[in-house]
């Protein structure tokens, strides 16, 4: 028999029967008041324009994290929206539900699963939906992820689960149980029984993750990005975990097991004013994606409210939440229990036909502007990606020119000047052989504008290098950046540098050389002037199968360039925006690759460009 550890764990059945109860009782509720305020009293404002406005959030990672991540956030709509005071209340899934009974909540923001129920059972309803953020991936779903550790021979599916113990949040943590649970369930698992114990430790979820590292748990799942963040953390290795029932095949940024759901829901409560949610709604959707208050809650702005379609049918597969199977009772207990319902019958057909009037108009009214800001945000989209393309397309005919006009100018300096150079050497010597020997001073002359000649010749030979290195065409990319990297060294002794290249690098196109080329030779000029670097280490790799790792988009063939140094490092937000790096990030990204740039005071400075094997668009530059 499974042993499941959960505090204030109740049956299935008693659940059901309260949700159902408390849903009845509320329904009568409503009802009289609404006749009471209809018949007595008439309409009446249900806060006063200067009431403090609490917004509730799940706090899956702890109270803590929670105040530092949206307390930004709440700023943004004080200052957004006059004559109201706003105030974050971090609340677990429990506290969420006894605040809304007793109608305490303006808003919430919560996971979708949750959203889900208390939409049911409380009547809160959505206006925006998060666009989050993990490691610099924006994404408008999620979804769970099922592990053990690497070490653990006896588990490599879902099946081997049986019998074993397995850690989750809490039985009504959507991203920390229930999706795991519906796929569970398709694998002919039920959690509750086929388990040796299945424990619930609670928020944050960290500690499921540890749970598993240790030892104390055989498995366990938590919602995607919980792993790749602790690891970006140093407080955990991947390649200690083993993924289960791993789902490949799309653009998903990061390892999971289970299907994706619509993200965190933010949403009315049921007494709000419309007028007041409106302005939260359009004040949600005009934040920018680096406005402070996103980057501090490391998302990205806000959406339209998303269909959460998919999370209703976890619940009906599941048979949970709204969905849960009501337990059975005869006629007589529902007039014993409910006679009140009864009693109010008369008055319930009376007013049904103009209540529905009244809720179709709402619905009609708030289908038609959700319709048009559908529309609306499509437009504002569609037109963002013309104007980034048609930006990249300037972008790449503007380098291609650059390009040519170097090319042209090392071609001009080669033949003129260089063959001018060569015939005045050439002329010199002839003098110098003719000169008589009795006059010194003519062949002192001779053997000055050889050496003059010479050094102007050296001098044109380094600015065609600069402009147009001969050799990236004769002897290609990997030559080109050997001498590049020799030619610096002679010229930095103090400094060592190391070029590591591995993959096949032929035949990648003008477009991809060049733009390799520039950005070592823009990075070493940089280095030599600032870094003060002891050491320089340069790693180029192409690879034509395998998906890119990090916080990357996964791109199946690319080329990886980084160029890291142990200089003295500095302030991204101060020099950022510098004309080399800017210059740098707007090659790689008209090729339709990703730049990033890690550094910090004292630490050196890494530098990461991922280029596609085949660029977006063909052509010389």
């Amino acid at each position: 028999m499974t042993l499941i550890t959960h505090a204030g764990t109740v049956s299935a059945a008693a659940t059901r029967s309260m949700y159902v109860q408390t849903l009845m009782q509320r329904a009568v509720a409503v009802l009289l008041v609404t006749l009471w305020l209809v018949i007595a009293v008439g309409p009446v404002h249900a806060y006063a324009t200067d009431r403090v406005v609490n917004v509730g959030v799940l706090a899956h990672r702890g109270a803590a994290t929670a105040i530092e991540m949206w307390t930004p956030t709440v700023d943004y709509l004080a200052g957004k929206i006059t004559g109201r005071s706003f105030r974050l209340l971090p609340l677990d899934l429990h506290e969420i539900r006894s605040v809304l009974e007793r109608d305490e909540l303006d808003f919430i923001l919560t996971n979708p699963g949750n959203y889900v129920e208390l939409e049911a059972g409380y009547g809160i309803t959505r206006i925006a939906t998060l666009k989050n953020i993990r490691h610099g991936q924006p994404s408008k779903t999620f979804g769970g992820v099922i592990f053990t550790h690497a070490s653990r021979a006896d588990i490599h599916t879902l099946a081997d689960l049986r019998g074993r113990t397995f850690g989750a949040v809490d039985e009504g943590a959507f991203g920390g149980f229930q999706m795991a649970w519906r796929e569970l369930k398709d694998a002919g698992i039920n959690p509750f029984s086929d388990f040796s114990e299945l424990r619930f430790t609670g928020f944050p979820q960290d500690n499921i993750v540890f749970d598993v590292r240790d030892g104390v748990v055989a498995a366990g799942t938590v919602r995607t990005d919980i792993l790749e963040g602790l690891a970006a953390q140093g407080l955990i290795q991947l390649a200690d975990f083993r993924i289960l029932n791993l789902q490949t095949g799309d653009e998903f940024p990061f390892l999971r097991s289970t299907r994706l759901y619509p993200e965190w829901a933010f949403a009315k409560g049921r007494s709000t004013l419309d007028a007041l949610a409106s302005e939260v709604a359009v004040a949600l959707l005009q934040m920018p994606e680096d406005h402070p208050a996103s980057r501090a809650g490391d998302y990205a702005g806000w959406t339209v409210p998303l269909s959460y379609r998919p999370v209703h049918e976890l619940f009906m597969q599941l048979e949970i939440g709204p969905y849960a199977r009501a337990a059975r009772f005869t006629l007589v207990d529902a007039v014993q229990r409910y006679w009140y319902w009864f009693a109010l019958m008369l008055f319930i057909i009376v007013f049904s036909v103009s209540f529905n009037v009244l809720v179709k108009r709402q619905v009609d009214r708030r289908t038609s502007e959700l319709t048009q800001e559908v529309a609306e945000r499509k437009r504002a989209e569609d037109e963002s990606r013309k104007l980034l393309g048609e930006n990249r397309f300037l972008i790449r005919k503007s380098l291609e020119v650059q390009e040519s006009e170097r090319r042209h100018l090392a071609r001009e300096l080669h033949d003129e000047l260089g063959q001018c150079i060569t015939a005045i050497q050439a002329d010199a010597k002839i003098i110098s052989e003719r000169a008589p020997e009795c006059d010194p001073r003519m062949l002192a002359s001779t053997i000055a504008i050889q050496d003059v000649s010479s050094r102007i010749y050296e001098v044109v030979h380094s600015m065609m290098q600069r402009l147009r290195p001969s050799v990236l065409d004769d002897l290609g990319l990997v030559d080109t950046l050997e001498e590049e990297v020799n030619a610096w060294k002679a010229r930095q002794p103090d400094t060592v540098c190391n070029l590591a290249v591995s993959g096949n690098l032929s035949g990648l196109g003008e477009h991809n050389n060049i733009t390799i080329y520039r950005i070592v030779q823009e990075s070493l000029t940089n280095i030599a002037k600032y870094a003060a670097a002891h050491h320089v280490y340069i790693r180029l790799e192409a690879d034509a199968s395998s998906a890119v790792a990090g916080d990357m988009d996964h791109l199946a063939g690319h080329i990886r360039l980084e160029i890291a140094d142990d200089g003295a490092g500095f302030d991204i937000e101060a020099r950022g925006r510098g004309l080399g790096l800017i210059g740098m990030r707007e090659r790689v990204e008209s090729l339709g690759g990703k730049f990033s740039i890690r550094s910090r005071p004292g630490e050196g400075t890494t530098l990461t460009a991922i280029l596609p094997l085949t660029p977006v668009e063909s052509g010389a530059l």
